[in-house]
């Protein structure tokens, strides 16, 4: 039987990770240990609106892991996200030890934070206020720009 390297990437219910995130945590982490897996690495990574809704939820947070298991063990890892309530979607990609090592190294030398495509919108608009690019004022008339040439 051979360890291979994967990362998951679990979409949870935002509400009970916001209820309990220590007690979320440990139940994805749980999953994962059910089926044989060890985990090297994890952390809640992003939070926010869903694109369309899944199983009745419009939020969600992003739970990203990093660890080592049994390649036979992929379907009961399947079996069991399917299983459980907290866990919308999941996303498992085995990945080669360089690529493993520098996702391990990124998990795990963060400042804590949770992202949320709102507060990315936010710095943004900052970084655009200081690179000249908030207000350009009025622009005057442009004139015809060649619309109906044709």
């Amino acid at each position: 039987m051979t360890e291979y390297l994967y990362e998951g990437m679990f979409l949870l219910d935002s509400n009970r990770f916001a209820a309990d995130p220590e007690a979320t945590s440990k139940e994805v982490l749980g999953l994962l240990e059910r089926v044989g897996a060890t985990v090297v690495a994890s952390r809640p990574w992003q939070e926010g609106k869903l694109t369309y809704p899944i199983k009745g939820h419009r939020k969600g947070l992003h739970f990203l892991t990093c660890f080592k298991m049994n390649g036979d063990a992929m379907d009961e890892l399947i079996r069991v996200t399917k299983l459980n309530e907290t866990v919308l979607r999941h996303l498992v990609i085995r990945h080669p030890q360089v690529i493993f090592d520098a996702m391990v190294q990124a998990l795990t030398s963060h400042d804590g934070t949770i992202h949320s495509p709102e507060a990315k919108s936010d710095r943004d608009d900052e970084r655009g206020d200081r690179e000249g690019r908030g207000d350009r004022g009025d622009r005057g008339d442009r004139g015809d720009r060649g619309r109906d040439r044709y």
